[in-house]
């Protein structure tokens, strides 16, 4: 996992949404985001009040889970709200416990991948995020990554396209040259200028 100087936001989670990126692989994202360098919650209710958050039912953990998101390319911040999109690639899911220590839980290992240390299906969202039509045939989930020169495209089905290589069961990827691709917005249709 490469960082770089990108901006990065913290959206805090619901027990919800905690239960569908660890059990079942959940990779959409979207919501109240701040920038990260203002996220200074002392505390699991510190950041729970912060964001409107009830407190947690009798019994339940003190602890709230939190993502830093990257703002890759097609990640849109406005007004405090990311649009819902595919988690982008490097994405940290980060668990702030009711004491004020935090610690790293997993991370958005690209679409090919998904989040490490969870369960559930690996197969990423195709209905929100970027999306390539690709010169040498096909359209992909797309996906940028720190440090990787291109764009990685990732297929899902019984057997790989070719050029691409098995990533998980049913999951294979291959990066192209962007000039090789024309990227859009999975939701809109729209076409999505890359500027780096």
């Amino acid at each position: 996992m490469t960082h770089s100087a990108r901006r990065r936001w913290f959206a805090l989670l619901t027990p919800g949404q905690t239960t569908g990126i660890m059990l079942a692989g959940l990779d959409v994202v979207g919501g109240p985001v701040v920038p990260l360098a203002e996220a200074t919650y002392a505390d699991a209710d510190a950041a729970r009040a912060a964001f409107g958050h009830p407190a947690p039912a009798p019994g339940a953990g003190r602890f709230v889970d939190f993502l830093v998101v990257p703002e890759l390319p097609g990640v849109e911040v406005r007004d405090g709200v990311l649009t819902e999109t595919r988690a982008p690639s490097g994405t940290e899911f980060w668990r702030l416990e009711a004491d004020g220590r935090r610690r790293v839980v997993s991370y958005y290992d690209t679409p090919a991948y998904g989040w490490r240390n969870g369960r559930g299906d690996v197969r990423p969202a195709q209905h929100v995020g970027l999306r390539a039509r690709y010169a040498g045939g096909g359209d992909y989930v797309a996906a940028f990554e720190d440090g990787v020169d291109g764009v990685h495209l990732v297929a899902v089905g019984e057997d790989p396209p070719e050029g691409f290589a098995w990533t998980k069961v049913g999951v294979s990827r291959r990066t192209v040259p962007l000039s090789d691709v024309e990227l859009y917005d999975a939701t809109t249709g729209d076409p999505f200028a890359h500027t780096p």
